[in-house]
């Protein structure tokens, strides 16, 4: 009878499938592991040289201008600089993080878009990385839905590469890399994996620091963009996918990221209130045709994903034609049914479906015009973070099938890679689209004739090139489509000046500011009514801007210098101390301070601020050092006058000195 239970014992692994020469599970999970690893750096690697030619693109105008290259704060980083940081709002949010990312950048680098590009591209094969590490502590806990007979433990890796590889390389993805202006999304997606990561492993073990090391990346994610604040529903869907029992202690723990969500929700409404999306939200479409649109958004993200064709920057609200939205709308709402009951009717596939459903809706339950935040009804870059649900589905169900047969495994290997290799193609071209501001804005008018936005925009990278006719051209075609495109206005009117054609412009400028009263609209009338001679009514034109704006560098040196053509020199050293305070390493306005001081005899101050100005890289130190060689002997310094002049023909200077004044254009810095 002992006999016999030993040799029972003895068969028994056998019948599981294990053969005598089978490698013992440690040594296999350590070559598991490592393939998973080098097939990781291998995804890792492909997904930087894709995205490589960003590197080398330019900002765009489409926000990078607002956010980084006319942005005077990220100049600063002083105590008040920062303090202006975490209490403002760029483009109607509040992202204060991301803004400091940008301002580390500029007093390192500048303005050099090479650097910022580099840094998106470095953040989005970080986030791979961590969709690697999530989907894999997910995968590990796949309780009954792996390969039958097998080790949950032991096929984590793979599907976690498989998500990781999607997510690396999907063409949707494109946007939020190849975009400066989108470090927002990386950033608090960043933060937000590693919080999930630390959540789920607090989820299996139960070690409260993970737990609180969720809560700590937290903060800072809502920081880089308020959006971050969908991440306590996302918790709860890693519940539901964990099987956690529901109880008043998985409820209690939430608290604090509800509350962290609840004020930064807060803070985001009071930022976007300025803005009138929530009311023409309101007033063009009836409550039935609201939720058929919430509908149509959720289903075009899962569509965008598995057919990601047509995608553009660009996609506005549906157009009512008879007061009706287009049939598929209203069908939107059945379809969402539909699936709804197909994942009821699942069976085992139930949890992992359902899983992947609401880590959808949760992650863009912000975005998917619940509440309107945004005048475009659909975005690319919203899709970052939902995707992964949809990715770790597809790649949990296709290795469970692969590892079903014989062959499966092979034949998911070449399907992946026919799949890769289509999405990279598709992901390479959708880079280039990103290079500049016209090959982005004629990337959208190629597929769609009716957004003056768009043609707004290319009329401004065409004035921006030194293309004033075919700026005018874009305008004319904005305004046909938006009479009351008050920007199209301004870009048209800068593109008259420089074609020296003041009467049009001046027209347009008029034009411009009745129907938006905007300080850089004065500003820039300002301007070419300096240049035609008016100065009194430059002067009247900047002080309108500076009551609307009394901050604004760009007019306070505007101003400065119709000042100066009216030999109003005290107006003049007003205006340039204000820049100064403002931006102390203004380095034209210290110079044209101490050209004034010149004029006005003070050589002293003279001598100081054309000093600074050279310290600080003066745009014409030739000129500069001949200013202060004036200055100099009018003090009786001889030897000092005589070095300066001597500096000032080592710098080029060869002739008297000219005063250059800035050209009219469609924007203030």
């Amino acid at each position: 009878m002992g006999q016999s239970k030993h040799v029972a014992r003895k068969r028994r692994p056998a019948q599981a499938g294990a053969g005598q020469n089978e490698k013992p599970p440690r040594a296999e999970a350590r070559r598991g592991g490592w393939h998973a690893w080098l097939g990781m750096g291998i995804v890792l690697a492909a997904t930087a040289l894709l995205y490589a030619p960003a590197t080398r693109h330019a900002f765009t105008n489409w926000d990078d201008d607002r956010q980084i290259t006319t942005n005077p704060d990220i100049r600063d980083l002083s105590a008040q600089g920062l303090r202006k940081m975490f209490t403002s709002f760029y483009v109607a949010l509040y992202q204060p993080l991301t803004s400091l990312s940008f301002a580390l950048e500029y007093r390192l680098f500048g303005l050099d878009p090479r650097v910022y590009h580099t840094v998106n591209v470095l953040l989005h094969v970080v986030n791979v990385l961590l969709v690697y590490l999530l989907a894999r502590s997910l995968a590990r806990h796949a309780d009954g839905i792996g390969p039958p007979r097998t080790d949950p433990s032991r096929w984590g890796s793979p599907v976690a590469l498989v998500t990781a590889a999607l997510f690396a390389v999907h063409p949707l993805q494109v946007e939020v890399a190849a975009w400066v202006s989108s470090r927002s999304i990386l950033l608090s997606t960043l933060l937000c994996l590693a919080a999930m990561i630390f959540y789920v492993a607090y989820a299996t073990s139960g070690r409260r620091r993970y737990l609180a090391g969720a809560l700590a990346l937290f903060l800072p994610a809502l920081l880089a963009k308020t959006t971050a604040a969908t991440l306590p529903l996302l918790l709860v869907t890693l519940d539901f996918y964990l099987r956690r029992k529901l109880r008043w202690r998985l409820l209690a723990e939430k608290v604090p990221f509800l509350l962290l969500s609840a004020i930064f929700g807060g803070v985001t409404m009071f930022a976007r209130s300025g803005l009138s999306h929530m009311q023409d939200f309101a007033l063009k479409y009836s409550l039935v045709e609201r939720v058929c649109i919430v509908c149509y958004s959720s289903l075009w993200y899962v569509g965008k994903l598995l057919v990601p064709t047509n995608l553009s920057v660009f996609y506005p609200f549906p157009v009512k034609t008879s007061d009706h939205l287009p049939v598929i709308f209203y069908l939107a709402p059945l379809l969402l049914l539909g699936l709804a009951a197909g994942i009821a009717c699942a069976g085992r596939y139930r949890r992992p479906l359902a899983f992947t459903a609401l880590f959808m809706l949760a992650s863009l339950a912000l975005v998917i015009q619940i509440i309107p935040i945004s005048e475009l009804m659909v975005c690319d870059r919203y899709a970052y973070v939902p995707c992964i649900g949809l990715f770790f589905l597809a790649a949990t169900l296709s290795w469970r099938t692969a590892a079903c047969r014989r062959s499966g495994k092979k034949a998911l290997i070449v399907g992946l890679a026919l799949i890769l290799v289509i999405l990279g193609g598709a992901t390479h071209r959708r880079v280039g689209v990103w290079r500049d501001s016209l090959t982005l804005w004629n990337d959208v008018i190629d597929k769609r004739q009716d957004l003056w936005i768009a043609y707004q925009n290319r009329g401004l990278a065409h004035y921006e090139r030194g293309a004033p006719q075919a700026a005018i051209a874009d305008c004319d075609a904005a305004l046909r489509l938006n009479p009351g495109a008050d920007k199209s206005l301004n870009i048209r009117a800068a593109a008259y000046a420089g074609l020296g054609n003041p009467a049009a412009a001046l027209r347009d400028f008029d034009s411009a500011i009745q129907v938006n009263p905007d300080p850089s609209y004065f500003a820039n009338r300002g301007i070419l009514k300096r240049k035609t001679g008016d100065l009194a009514g430059a002067v009247q034109d900047f002080d309108m801007a500076l009551q609307l704006n009394p901050r604004n560098i760009g007019t306070l040196y505007e101003r400065a210098a119709a000042y100066r053509l009216q030999a109003n020199w005290a107006g003049a050293i007003a205006d340039y101390q204000a820049v100064l305070r403002l931006n102390p390493a203004h380095a034209g306005a210290a110079f044209l301070l101490g050209a004034t001081c010149l004029e006005t005899g003070d050589g002293v101050q003279a001598v100081t601020m054309l000093e600074k100005a050279l310290a600080l890289g003066c745009p014409d130190p030739g000129l500069a050092y001949f200013f202060l060689a004036q200055a100099h002997h009018q003090q009786g310094r001889t030897d000092l006058a005589r070095d300066a002049l001597r500096r000032a023909q080592e710098a080029g200077y060869r002739g008297p000195p000219a005063e250059s004044r800035p050209a009219v254009g469609p924007k203030q810095p």
